[in-house]
């Protein structure tokens, strides 16, 4: 069998992660602009969420269109509006409506790369390989969403919160130029699915997709609203143990920005053992740990620095280590011109759940006694989504034939 090169996937891997710094710079500013724009901790989440519902009334569209359009013109046309919008952002965004719309449309833009960028791996590397090249790929969104957390706790001393929105803006229209002058494609199907209700059909009479899906939903009420939450909560932590309003901003950002990229480890490793053992037999380890993580992670703020330090590092591993698996899993159940659509299900599915998350962590926070208590119950609450996610596999998945060692499950 002829070598693949690694190119593709390390160029489209980069271009994800240049976009993906926009998904996070608005957690990495929360706080300020929450207290600069007189914001309760409820209309932040909504803030927080809107994103994600940006996302969702686009990403279908663009999973059906990169089953007929070659995805990398998609993948450069989102990554156009996700830049002018964050840039707008940074920019002109005075209060909570103008941010508001701002992030629906940067939502809306970024809708249109990681499923694209699925679409052409897929039709780039073989199915034996397909945990291990989605695990990397995950793995660079994991590393460009913490990354603006990184970045920003250096920056913002030096260029405040707007110039902190445009500097992580910029990434998604270098990626853009990237992904025009690399002209390589992917292998397009021969007879593209034309949109109907018998292919809608299809999606869900699939017991096996659906229980994925429902699991991949659970997955993403707990990772969404982490990673939204976990910078405040850092810079709270913070406080807690002794250090000013600045420089707990700075330490608490560059914290749960680690945690979030240091999940790009567990992408790749969650990868590797679905290729390795199985998809369902890689999830269930890991969905079992998050659990736990979730229940204590909230309540652990007035203990040593170092100990909540790394407990949060292995719930960063953690909980996204199952991301690749489940899209793996929905390569996998779809035929091969309908993965895009199928992906883009995935999507909708998943991220209508993280446009509820996020709010309801800030509803919480909001409503009880103290943010002692509103923390320990906010992240105990995402405890849910790992639950529910196993609850649903489905018993009877039969893996891949290309999994070496891998039987029906």
């Amino acid at each position: 069998m002829k070598k693949i090169s690694l190119f593709p996937l390390l160029l489209v891997s980069f271009a994800q992660f240049l976009t993906m710094l926009i998904w996070f710079n608005y957690s990495a500013i929360l706080p300020i602009v929450k207290e600069e724009w007189g914001l309760t901790s409820g209309e932040a989440g909504i803030i927080l969420s809107s994103f994600q519902f940006g996302y969702v009334l686009s990403v279908f569209l663009f999973g059906y269109l990169s089953d007929r359009v070659n995805p990398r013109y998609i993948f450069i046309s989102a990554s156009l509006i996700a830049g002018i919008s964050g840039l707008l952002f940074g920019v002109a965004a005075e209060g909570f409506w103008s941010g508001l719309a701002l992030r629906i449309i940067a939502g809306i833009g970024l809708g249109g790369i990681y499923v694209p960028g699925l679409k052409y791996l897929s039709g780039i590397y073989p199915p034996e390989t397909r945990g291990k090249t989605f695990g990397i790929y995950v793995g660079a969104l994991v590393v460009g969403s913490g990354s603006a957390l990184l970045f920003s706790a250096p920056l913002i001393s030096f260029f405040g919160w707007r110039g902190v929105v445009v500097i992580t803006s910029i990434g998604a229209f270098i990626a853009a130029f990237m992904m025009l002058i690399y002209r390589v494609n992917p292998k397009m199907p021969e007879y593209p699915p034309m949109m109907s209700f018998a292919l809608f059909k299809s999606l869900f009479s699939n017991k096996k997709l659906v229980a994925m899906n429902l699991a991949y939903s659970g997955h993403m009420w707990e990772l969404y609203a982490f990673w939204g939450w976990v910078g405040p909560f850092m810079v709270y932590t913070a406080m807690i143990h002794g250090y000013s309003p600045g420089d707990a901003q700075q330490i608490g950002n560059l914290w749960a920005g680690i945690f979030i990229v240091i999940g790009a480890l567990g992408t790749w490793m969650g990868g590797e053992l679905s290729d390795r053992i199985g998809r369902v037999r890689a999830l269930k380890p890991l969905l079992l740990v998050g659990l736990f993580c979730s229940l204590l992670f909230g309540w652990i703020s007035s203990i040593p620095f170092s100990v909540v330090i790394l407990i949060g590092v292995l719930y960063g591993i953690i909980v996204v280590g199952d991301s690749p698996i489940y899209s793996v899993a929905i390569s996998e159940l779809s035929t091969a011109n309908t993965i895009g659509l199928a992906l883009g299900m995935q999507q909708v599915l998943g991220y209508s759940i993280t446009i509820i998350s996020p709010g309801v962590f800030g509803f919480i926070l909001s409503i009880m006694p103290n943010e002692t208590i509103g923390w320990g119950v906010g992240f105990a609450v995402l405890a849910l989504g790992p639950l529910v996610s196993l609850l649903v596999l489905p018993r009877d998945y039969k893996e891949s034939l290309n999994i070496k060692g891998a039987k029906a499950t």
